[in-house]
Formats: C-alpha cells, structure tokens, sequence
C-alpha cells in the first residue's frame, strides 16, 4: 500500500484567497475515491445519526452513536455536538459502520453542565478552533501510543476552552465553547463570505499573521464544500485574534515548500474506532493525522510545527 506521506507528494497547491487575514489556499489530489459516506450534519438532518449519552448516568469521554443508513457516517476531528449533559467535540476523525452502533470518544468544551438539555445530540454548526484541534491532535496521538485509543486530557481541554472565551470576551455560566462562536458571528460572517470553496479542490491550507497554521484534506470536493464553512470559522475565530498588521502574506510557493517536508514525517498506524486505521504522522515541520478506509484517505488534517511546538 501506498503510504499517506507519499500521497500527500501529489497534492497540487493553487494561490491563496484573503479574508480579513486569513488565507486559504485550494488543495487539489486524486487520491481515488473511498467508500460512500454521509457528513455529520447530512446524517443527523436525515434523521439516519443518533447520538446519546452511553448511558443514563453518562460518560465524560464517550458518546453513542447509531447509523440507520447503509453508507457509512464521516464524523470529522474537531466537529462539536451539542445537548446531552453537555457539550463534546470529536476527539479523532471516524467513520461510523453502515446499520452499526459505537461507542467514540469525544472531550467536553461545557465543563459547567452535567445535566440533560435533551436525551440526544445534535450539530452545532462549528468545529474546535484550530488551537484547541493542534492540542486534541497531539494528546491522542499520545493516547493511541500509550492506549491504543485517542483519548484527551480534559483539564488542558477545558483550560484551552477558557482561555477562548476570554480571549473573545464571552461569558458562558457553563463554559461551553459555542459561546465564543455565538458571540463573535458576525465578524465570522464576514470572514467566511469573503472565502469562497476553491473550484475543483478536496482540501484547504489555513494562514494567518505570516505562517501556515495546517490544513484539512478530503477523498472528494464534495466533502470539503460541505464542512468549508466549519473549517473556515475554526480557523478564522483565531486568525482574528492574531492578526499581525504588515506581516508578509504567506505565498504559495511556501505552502509548497512546506508540504515537501512529508516524505521526512514518521508514520503510526492504529486501528481507528470506527472503520478503518488512523494513520499519525510526525516530522519536524509538521504534525498529522490520516483516516484510511479501504485503502483511501478520507480525511487528511495537519498542523504547522512539530510535536513540541
């Protein structure tokens, strides 16, 4: 099998669109189509996703999940669902078996709630910035070394949800994350329609004050069109808060640069939880993580720096 790292040496980088700061450069591969598969927000509006609690009682780290449907469910690392006793966001990419039930884990961003605001879950429209997905990243890629799973440290967790809602003046009595979002929209708004979904590309390099911050990869252009503007205001709620005014705008020909530094990145593969493995990759420059199923990536996502970073 060809390895992720090799795969990702035929991505082709287009020039960057500007919102506001925040830089987006197009990703184009052919990695060959993988299995079918709904997103999160399809299956949940479909009526074909529950996701509960694992029990009454509940469980911190782990939610259920059912699929009705016979394709399989992409849930993305980062993605947020909210209700239940409280707010969780994906620790890890998974793919939810066709007519399967799953346990998956998740850490909490509502560290002030442990109470049912609803028997289920739903999507909350957003994903984890981009630092709080750099951490859970790293954290379980430690988990699945020392585990076999990807689990998080929930108090650097919940210490990166408070430093948010500071940082964007947000009062939440519980402490969730959604507030940030809530209360920063329509500077969002403005950042997001000032983006537009590059024509043709699966995939999308993030920048902002001077340096590449990572990027998201899929098996299809669809599947990028239909999380771009999750992606973007993951991104974009830090890019604001970063600017750096008359920092060099980052070219494409650096992003190129930068990619070429895969082939050096170490690569662990671990059983994910759902279908498929769960491909980590470590270099100097760069950290990384790629779901595989039946042999195709279908979900990318790396971070600009390396594991100290």
């Amino acid at each position: 099998m060809t390895h992720l790292k090799e795969r990702l040496q035929t991505v082709k980088v287009a020039e960057a669109q500007e919102s506001h700061g925040l830089q987006a450069f197009g990703l184009r591969w052919e990695p060959g189509l993988g299995p079918d598969y709904l997103t999160l927000d399809d299956a949940l509006i479909r009526g074909l996703l529950e996701v509960t609690e694992v029990s009454d009682g509940g469980s911190v780290p782990t939610l259920k999940v059912s699929n009705k449907d016979d394709r399989l469910i992409f849930l993305m690392a980062g993605e947020q669902l909210a209700g239940g006793k409280q707010n969780r966001v994906l620790n890890a990419s998974i793919l939810v078996p066709a007519r399967g039930e799953l346990p998956i884990p998740v850490s909490c961003v509502e560290r002030g709630r442990w109470a049912y605001r609803s028997s289920s879950f739903g999507s909350s429209g957003s994903s984890s910035h981009s630092k709080l997905r750099k951490m859970m990243h790293s954290h379980a890629t430690e988990s699945y070394r020392s585990m076999g799973a990807p689990s998080s440290r929930q108090g650097e967790v919940w210490q990166e949800v408070d430093r948010k809602l500071t940082e964007t003046c947000s009062a939440s009595p519980t402490g969730q994350l959604e507030q940030a979002y809530a209360d920063t929209r329509v500077t969002m708004d403005e950042i997001v329609n000032g983006l537009s979904v590059p024509e043709g590309a699966s995939g999308v390099v993030f920048a902002y004050g001077g340096g590449i911050v990572g990027f998201d990869l899929f098996d299809r252009p669809e599947t990028l069109r239909k999380l771009w503007s999750k992606l973007v205001r993951a991104y974009a709620v830090d890019a604001y808060y970063e600017r750096k005014p008359g920092a060099t705008p980052v070219s494409r020909v650096q992003v190129e640069e930068w990619l070429a530094g895969t082939p050096a990145a170490k690569e662990e593969v671990f059983k994910s939880p759902g279908v498929g493995d769960d491909v980590r990759l470590e270099a100097p420059t760069l950290i990384g993580a790629g779901l595989l199923a039946e042999g195709t990536p279908v979900h990318v996502e790396v971070f600009a720096g390396g594991p100290a970073a």
